[in-house]
């Protein structure tokens, strides 16, 4: 058992302690927020604001959503750090004291919720759509330990409900985190919401239509970025009519000096991916999630895959990735060239894309869920809790 699995046992198991200390906790109504991402929490918080639920909600922060507290002082937060031991306690005994505790991402602290039938579990995910994959389907579980596959399935097990935006989705939760229908919750994703609004702020564009490059994030290479297009091919090929704008993940940011061109390239990682989605006329992505929600705003994209093959190995691509993607995988600049010169040959395709992955996202899904969560509190019925 190599070092990272075994701090994690110990992670684990300090957890089950806080977890039979706390047993004595009896809920409320009230729902607990676990954030990682933002869009997701900032949906439901601006839902639960407008609308006035008849139930309190306290976020519990974590450091990558931290800059969202001080846009809802109304509502009960705090920021936790999850190698606190006394942060992790504040945790457990808020999830402990709540009849929902609603998740964005792979926490090991709603282990704990697995044994509390009182208490439900709501995995509202942050991304309506998946090319890479993960969970129980990642093929770096291939290098896992017994004590880690038993641990990350303590974690799916604690999901009593996920919600989901499509059919496409629901498959892929239920074999990535082994859950069953009854416990798909098509009320479509939060996030989707701010698309269907017009709330965005407007981005200096130069007069030129704007190409966004929002490449995933590579694990095995942090530190340099490929772009779709050289300088050279904006004012050669593209005859200065594009500028490109990158936005980069903030890991990458981090590790990497972008070199920015007047009028050619722009970093624009700091920038809010809405406002970049609707400021944009195409995007360039990969494997990322972003191309599900750029779909609803009925714009072209192209997929630069120059890595494909590697990726796959390294990462694992859901099965018939290029037959998903609304498009051709260019593994070269001068294909990727090709296909933007016939950019809009695709539309048909983005429509397809869309409606697969978007099925129930309709601009209400953050007030599908809080009306969920307030019936559930009601009814106070959960389904058996798992051995």
């Amino acid at each position: 058992m190599n070092i990272r699995s075994l701090l994690a046992m110990f992670y684990s198991g300090f957890l089950s302690v806080i977890s039979f200390m706390l047993t004595w906790v009896k809920p409320r109504n009230r729902a607990v927020l676990l954030v990682s991402f933002q869009d997701n929490a900032r949906a439901l918080l601006n839902e639960y604001e407008d609308s006035g639920r008849p139930f309190e909600l306290e976020v519990l922060y974590t450091r990558h959503a931290v800059s969202l507290a001080n846009g809802y002082p109304s509502v009960s937060s705090c920021v936790i750090n999850e190698k606190n031991p006394f942060h992790l306690m504040r945790a457990v005994y808020s999830m402990f004291k709540s009849k929902c505790v609603i998740t964005d991402n792979y926490f090991l602290l709603t282990s704990v919720l697995r044994k509390r039938p009182q208490t439900k579990c709501i995995q509202i995910w942050h991304a309506n759509g998946a090319l890479k994959k993960f969970g129980l389907e990642d093929i770096g579980n291939r290098r896992r330990t017994p004590a880690d596959m038993k641990r990350f399935k303590k974690v799916y097990a604690s999901f009593d409900y996920i919600a989901v935006g499509s059919e496409k989705m629901a498959d892929i939760f239920k074999r990535s985190f082994g859950v069953k229908d009854e416990q798909i919750l098509r009320t479509g994703v939060p996030l989707t919401d701010q698309y269907f609004k017009d709330e965005t702020r407007p981005l200096e564009t130069s007069g030129q239509k704007v190409i966004l490059y929002a490449p995933t994030y590579r694990d095995y290479n942090m530190t340099s970025v490929k772009l779709p297009f050289s300088k050279e091919h904006l004012s050669e090929e593209l005859k200065g009519e594009f500028l490109l704008w990158v936005k980069l993940h903030p890991a990458v940011r981090n590790h990497v000096g972008l070199e920015e061109y007047e009028g050619m390239i722009k970093d624009v990682s700091d920038l809010p991916l809405k406002d970049l989605l609707h400021a944009s006329d195409v995007l360039i992505s990969d494997y990322s999630s972003i191309p599900f929600e750029y779909a609803l705003l009925d714009k072209p994209m192209l997929f630069y895959t120059y890595d494909l093959k590697e990726y796959d190995k390294k990462r694992g691509l859901i099965d018939g990735y290029e037959a998903v993607i609304p498009g051709k995988a260019c593994l070269t600049r001068g294909m990727l060239l090709e296909e933007l010169k016939n950019i809009h040959h695709v539309h048909e395709e983005i429509k397809r894309f869309s409606y697969e992955w978007n099925e129930y996202s309709h601009g209400d899904a953050s007030r599908k869920l809080l009306e969920f969560i307030e019936q559930q509190m009601l009814e106070g019925k959960k389904r058996p809790a798992c051995s």
